[in-house]
């Protein structure tokens, strides 16, 4: 009998796989998209962004948090990378560069200094601490 409900509660997930893989890369695709350039662009949101990443300890938290949701939401999908730490390492570092590439290329338009340093490792913090939080 056990073996059966654990074989229904593998299929239920399997059916819903598609769904929360496109949720992720929905939301990847959020996570790496270059709000500053937006800011630049839009001046309506340029009120918005400074809110939200208006100071060093904002944007700080902001960087966490969003690859706190981003690790969450890649090892909730994929749980085999529990335990991988240093696959799941090394895709998180691949995201923080993807996302610094992006802001450089789209609006900072600068070669990348100790602040893009900062957001990466801070990034990998957040990834980090899901990763332990989650395998526990």
């Amino acid at each position: 009998m056990l073996n059966l409900k654990q074989h229904k509660q593998k299929s239920n997930m399997g059916a819903q796989r598609p769904s929360l893989i496109l949720a992720l890369l929905l939301f990847i695709a959020t996570a790496l998209f270059p709000f500053g350039w937006l800011a630049t662009v839009w001046p309506g949101f340029d009120a918005v962004a400074n809110f939200i990443f208006g100071t060093e300890l904002a944007h700080i938290i902001g960087h966490f948090a969003v690859f706190v949701l981003l690790g969450g939401g890649v090892l909730l999908i994929f749980p085999r990378l529990r335990r991988r730490f240093w696959l799941y390492l090394g895709l998180m570092l691949l995201l923080g560069f993807m996302q610094e590439f992006l802001q450089i290329a789209s609006f900072k338009h600068y070669i990348p200094a100790w602040d893009e340093l900062l957001d990466l490792t801070v990034d990998m913090l957040g990834a980090v601490t899901i990763f332990y939080f989650l395998k526990r």
